[in-house]
């Protein structure tokens, strides 16, 4: 029997932190792999195998010798997918490599000199990939000659020819019934992939985007039509994953999820497989950005699964307008995100800084806007600038006068063996910092006003307090502004956690792409400085970190302080009465939330306040003193031990894995759970 050719797909991750980044199971590529198996003419003639890993896809590639190799790319992997390409491709000219993904420019010129700038790259695949990969290998198994392949006019695909750009149709074919592509978990083409409980499973129900906002590479016109997955489909793979998979985690590719009909039958299906499997404990998904009612239901549906997201950017209607967004309004925000607290489930907002039109008071007003609405968790983004969007063309630079500069992606590094040579590669991310309306200084300003959200509001961390606060009519806008302004007048501890965050802030930064290039390609010592995370961290998610880990007593004593300053201006007649509760509720609140990630740590205290009747209420009632004082025992639950120790597992138990943690886990999953003892 003849032996068959071999196709490699890759869809490859950076593990010089020790961790995937990002930890998902890579699905796209294993629906282009089931695709092309089911639908080329010259399926019987050639295997594929797909890979996630470098160092295996080298190895793999170096022995097998490919005809074709295909390569994902996102802003995660371009540097690392085109650093080993061009080796492969200097070891065999006569391989065809192909790339295909999202992080492509969208003008033409640029695409140009995407293209010119990487030679090795034969042909890019712009949009789905399964159709366009297919038509690619069969004209490749029929003409034999890369050139010739290059010519055939196959839709939605770019190459040199001639040294001119060379294309047909802007974006490839889109697959409209998501069942005629055969399930790749169905078929277990994933299943070594299942066995790592460091990933995440990837799963979809619908592809598209009905909005087309400027900043997002899913804007683009070509994709604002959404096409489904059968409920039926959905499920067999979900009850696929949940009997192959021992994680307990899931992430949705959808990009509006609960905003379909669809949606309702979607989120039965995963609620019968947590009840027959217990999977999944936590759903990645970002929810749709209106029709909030279908998205509760849900989220009921769910039972605290899924996060609730009211996902903004901003709320200042000119930037808004710039950006082509259109969000919910703010009376729907508080009407989302009290259903969503009374659900049990986490809510979440997303603020994007530096857009076209913003400013500092614009941004620092969105964000205390949306803590005022008890929205539980606000992330907080800098403009990142994407090929593949219509933010990233030079005519939107320019219209905004945008300025910007590079760094390290988090965590998307490394060192690679490539035969007898070794690959330094890192990511490189363009980020905007300053425009026409917010100035260089305002930005950095803006950034620290960011730690302060991290520090003093985000997970819930002070939650009670702002819930006692509401008894006298102060919101939690009014303790952060405090908060903030006198952040270098608190703790050590904290002044110099706020001097080190703005430090990093700086620092991280560079003028030119070419400058980091060169820095982390020059010497592995270099490399192995950001593997240790000397260099390179995401500079919010470490200070955050940091202060959960060492900074808790002093968070709270800063917090507490204000709001009794607060209290004594506005109301001092309660004062007194205030400073002794407030002197409890800050060793309750401290208890649950201090050194969380020691899970067999418990504490027992003796407290004189009804915090029983407090948790049942979510604080909301006014405290009761008790005739007897009781012990209440803090300590984390068997399903939390579980949780926290996968995911320490899976990003690490240092400063920099516990910020990863901290910037996907559910603030309130992490919290101890409280026993009370009223025989004490």
């Amino acid at each position: 029997m003849e032996k068959k050719e071999t196709i490699l797909i890759c869809d490859l991750t950076h593990t010089g932190s020790k961790s995937y980044s990002p930890n998902l199971i890579p699905y796209p590529i294993g629906c282009i792999k089931s695709y092309c198996l089911e639908y080329s003419k010259f399926a019987s003639e050639f295997e594929i195998e797909i890979f996630k890993d470098p160092q295996e896809f080298i190895d793999a590639a170096i022995k097998r010798k490919p005809a074709i190799i295909g390569f994902g790319n996102y802003v995660w992997n371009l540097e690392l997918s085109t650093d080993i390409a061009q080796e492969l491709k200097s070891m065999n000219p006569e391989t065809l490599i192909i790339f295909g993904g999202p992080n492509f420019p969208l003008e033409n010129t640029k695409r140009e000199e995407w293209l010119k700038e990487r030679p090795f790259v034969d042909i890019y695949v712009a949009g789905d990939g399964e159709e366009t990969f297919t038509k690619i290998v069969d004209s490749w198994y029929k003409l034999k000659n890369i050139e010739k392949v290059k010519r055939e006019n196959i839709s939605g695909c770019y190459s040199i020819i001639d040294e001119k750009l060379h294309k047909n149709q802007e974006f490839s074919p889109r697959i409209q019934d998501l069942d005629k592509i055969p399930s790749p978990y169905l078929e277990g083409y994933l299943d070594r992939f299942l066995k790592n409980t460091r990933l995440s499973p990837l799963i979809e129900s619908n592809r598209g985007c009905p909005f087309t906002c400027t900043f997002c590479v899913d804007g683009s016109t070509s994709r604002t039509k959404v096409f489904q997955k059968s409920v039926s489909r959905f499920e067999q793979e979900m009850e696929y994953i949940a009997t192959h998979y021992e994680g307990k985690m899931l992430t949705i590719a959808d990009l509006n999820f609960g905003m379909f009909s669809k949606d309702i039958d979607i989120s039965k299906s995963i609620a019968k497989m947590k009840e027959k499997y217990d999977y999944p404990y936590y759903i990645q998904v970002s929810a749709g950005k209106n029709n909030k009612p279908r998205i509760l239901e849900c989220a009921k549906i769910l039972d605290g699964s899924m996060s609730l997201a009211a996902s903004v950017q901003s709320l200042d209607k000119e930037v808004l307008e710039k950006v082509k967004r259109n969000n919910i309004s703010e009376q729907q925000l508080l009407e989302m995100t009290k259903s969503g607290n009374e659900l049990g489930s986490n809510t979440y907002s997303e603020v994007i800084l530096a857009l076209p039109g913003d400013s500092k008071e614009k941004h620092m007003n969105t964000v205390l806007t949306l803590a005022d609405s008890e929205i539980n968790i606000i992330s907080m983004y800098q403009c990142m600038i994407l090929d593949g969007s219509e933010l990233g063309s030079n005519f939107s630079k320019k219209s905004w006068n945008m300025q910007t500069k590079f760094r390290v992606l988090p965590r998307c590094f490394g060192i690679y063996n490539f035969g007898d040579k070794e690959i330094l590669s890192a990511e490189i991310e363009e980020i905007c910092v300053s425009t026409a309306t917010l100035p260089i200084e305002d930005y950095y300003e803006s950034r620290s006003f960011a730690l302060t959200i991290g520090l003093f509001y985000q997970d819930r961390i002070l939650l009670e307090l702002y819930q006692y606060l509401k008894n006298f009519d102060i919101s939690p806008s009014e303790l952060l502004q405090i908060l903030h302004k006198n952040r270098m007048s608190y703790s050590n501890g904290i002044k110099e956690l706020f001097r080190s965050f703005d430090y990093d802030t700086k620092h991280e930064l560079w003028d030119k792409k070419e400058d980091v290039r060169k820095i982390v390609k020059k010497d592995k010592r270099v490399l192995e400085k950001y593997a240790k995370g000397e260099l390179g961290v995401n500079v919010l998610f470490k200070h955050r970190a940091i202060g959960a880990l060492e900074l808790i007593k002093d968070i709270h004593d800063a917090a507490f302080l204000a709001a009794l300053e607060i209290l004594k201006e506005k109301i001092p007649e309660e004062f007194q009465k205030s400073k002794e509760f407030l002197e409890e509720l800050k060793m309750f609140s401290y208890l649950r939330k201090t050194n969380v990630f020691d899970y067999e740590q418990k504490f027992t205290h003796r407290f004189s306040y009804d915090f029983e009747k407090l948790i049942d209420s979510n604080f909301s009632e006014y405290p009761i003193k008790l005739k007897n004082s009781i012990n209440v025992e803090f300590f984390a639950d068997e399903k939390q031990k579980i949780m926290i120790k996968e995911k320490i597992e899976e990003n690490g138990s240092d400063v920099n894995g516990i910020g990863k943690i901290l910037s996907k886990m559910l603030g309130n999953m992490l919290q101890r759970k409280v026993k009370f003892d009223s025989r004490a």
